[in-house]
C-alpha cells in the first residue's frame, strides 16, 4: 500500500545542507512507499493512486520534512527550579555550580534513580517532541559521570531507540563535568573516561558518538583533545561543546577532529568561526540556552555568511534551558539571531542531519529520502515561527508511517 499525500497548500523543503534554496511547491503532492519517499512534485503531475492506497487530503497544510532535534539531555532526574529562582535574583551558572548545584546536583539524583524510574519519566519527554514535528532526536547521557550510572542513562536511551517510532541518536558524554570523587584528581577522572567508559560504550554499542565540554573550568582543550582521539580510536564519532561560556577554542578543535558538530558557540572567536565555515563540521546553535541564561547568542549571521552549515536544537535539560517547546527556538532564532524563515528550516532539517552523520537518509523530501514528514494545521511554514506557543503538527511520518494525529485547527488565527 502506497500513501499519497495530495493537494498540500504549501511544501516545502531544502535542497542540500548549508543554506542554499529552499524549494517551495504550492498545491503539491508525495508519494510514500514503505519508509520511503518516491516522489514529489505538483499535484496535477501526481500518477494516480490504486486500489488499496491510502490519499490523505493535505488542503490547506504546510508540509517540510521531519524535525530533528540533534542536541538534548532529555533522560535524567530531579528538579532545579530553586537554582532558577536565585538567578532571578543575580546568581551565576557558575556561581551556582561551584556552591555544589548545577550538573553535580542532577548527576547525585540521577545516580540514585533505577533505570526504570528513568524510562518511566523520560518517555512521555520524546513523546511530546514526537508531537511537535520532531522525527529525529538526539539524545546524551552526561548525568552518570561513572561508569555504571553513564551505562545506565545510555542502556535507558537505547531503550527508548528500540520502543519509539521515531529516530534516536545516541551520545555519551561522560566528559560533562567532574565528580565530586574526582575533584581533585582530574587526571584519574579522565585516564576512568579513556580507559574504562569509552571502551565499555564502544564494546556494547551504546552509542554513536562522544561529547565532551570543553569549557574553562571543566575540560580544557588539550583534555578535552584526549578523550575525542580515544573516542575515536574506538570507533566513536566526536561532538564538542564549544566556547559556550569562554572564547576556549572548542570550535578550531571540532573543526581539527573532524567532529559532527560544535555545539553553543556563543563566545566563539573569529578564528573558530573561520575552521568551522572551513570544515564539514556542523555550528549547533541553542538559543533557548542563552534567552534562558541571559547571555548573548551565537553569531549565526556570521557563522552562515562565513560559509558554516547552521543547525538549531533545543538543549533540553534541567538547568539551562527547559524549553520544551520546540517552535519557541525557532522563534529565538528569528528574534535574537536574525536567521530567515529558509534558514531555519534547513538548521532544523538537512543541516540537523547532517550534524548526526544522516544527511543521505533524512532531512529533505525527496525520492529515496526517508519518508519522515510533518503536514502542519498552519497557512505557512512563517506562521508556525510567528506563533510558537502553539503546536502546529497536524500528521506526523515517520519511516512512512503516520505516529501522530491532531485534527485541531485554530481558524480564528488565520482570519
Amino acid at each position: 500500500m502506497a500513501i499519497f499525500i495530495r493537494h498540500c497548500k504549501q511544501l516545502l523543503t531544502p535542497l542540500a545542507p548549508g543554506h542554499g534554496p529552499v524549494q517551495k511547491l504550492t498545491d503539491a503532492a508525495v508519494i510514500i512507499e514503505e519508509d520511503r519517499i518516491t516522489w514529489v512534485g505538483f499535484d496535477n503531475d501526481c500518477p494516480p493512486s490504486e486500489d488499496g492506497d491510502l490519499v490523505i487530503d493535505a488542503t490547506g497544510q504546510t508540509v517540510t520534512p521531519g524535525l530533528i532535534d540533534a542536541h538534548t539531555h532529555l533522560v535524567f532526574a530531579g528538579d532545579r527550579s530553586d537554582e532558577f529562582i536565585l538567578r532571578t535574583q543575580g546568581a551565576t551558572y557558575q556561581q551556582i555550580a561551584a556552591s555544589g548545584g548545577g550538573i553535580s546536583r542532577t548527576v547525585t539524583k540521577t545516580r540514585d534513580t533505577t533505570a526504570f524510574d528513568l524510562l518511566r519519566t523520560a518517555r512521555p519527554r520524546v513523546n511530546r517532541w514526537i508531537s511537535q514535528g520532531i522525527t529525529t532526536l538526539e539524545i546524551k547521557s552526561g548525568y552518570g559521570l561513572s561508569t555504571e550510572s553513564e551505562l545506565k542513562l545510555l542502556r535507558v536511551i537505547r531503550q527508548l531507540k528500540n520502543e519509539s517510532s521515531i529516530d534516536i541518536s545516541a551520545t555519551f558524554l561522560g566528559a560533562h563535568d567532574f565528580p565530586v570523587e574526582f575533584k581533585d584528581n582530574r587526571e584519574g577522572f579522565i585516564q576512568k573516561i579513556i580507559k574504562e567508559m569509552i571502551p565499555a560504550v564502544a564494546s556494547d554499542d551504546l552509542a554513536e558518538a562522544a561529547d565532551v565540554f570543553c569549557e574553562s573550568g571543566v575540560f580544557s582543550v588539550e583534555e578535552s583533545r584526549q578523550i575525542l582521539e580515544t573516542a575515536l580510536k574506538n570507533g566513536l564519532k566526536v561532538k564538542v561543546h564549544a566556547d559556550e561560556l569562554s572564547p576556549l577554542g572548542g570550535a578550531s578543535l571540532a573543526a581539527e577532529l573532524h567532529a559532527l558538530s560544535a555545539d553553543h558557540l556563543l563566545c566563539i572567536t573569529d578564528k573558530g568561526i573561520q575552521d568551522l565555515a572551513k570544515s564539514e563540521t556542523v555550528a549547533m546553535l541553542l538559543p533557548g540556552t542563552a534567552w534562558f541564561l541571559k547571555m548573548p547568542y551565537a553569531p549565526a549571521r556570521k557563522l552562515i555568511e562565513s560559509g558554516a552549515a547552521v543547525a538549531l536544537a533545543s538543549d533540553f535539560n534541567p538547568g539551562s534551558c527547559t524549553i520544551d517547546q520546540f517552535s519557541f527556538i525557532l522563534m529565538l532564532a528569528a528574534l535574537y539571531m536574525n536567521m530567515t524563515p529558509d534558514e531555519i528550516l534547513s538548521a532544523v532539517t538537512v543541516n540537523a542531519a547532517k550534524a548526526l552523520g544522516r544527511e543521505l537518509e533524512t532531512g529533505k523530501i525527496a525520492p529515496g529520502y526517508r519518508a519522515d514528514l510533518v503536514l502542519w494545521n498552519s497557512p505557512s511554514w512563517e506562521h508556525i515561527i510567528y506563533h510558537p506557543t502553539l503546536n502546529h503538527a497536524g500528521k506526523v511520518f515517520a519511516s512512512g508511517k503516520l505516529i501522530y494525529q491532531s485534527e485541531i485547527w485554530n481558524e480564528c488565527l488565520f482570519l
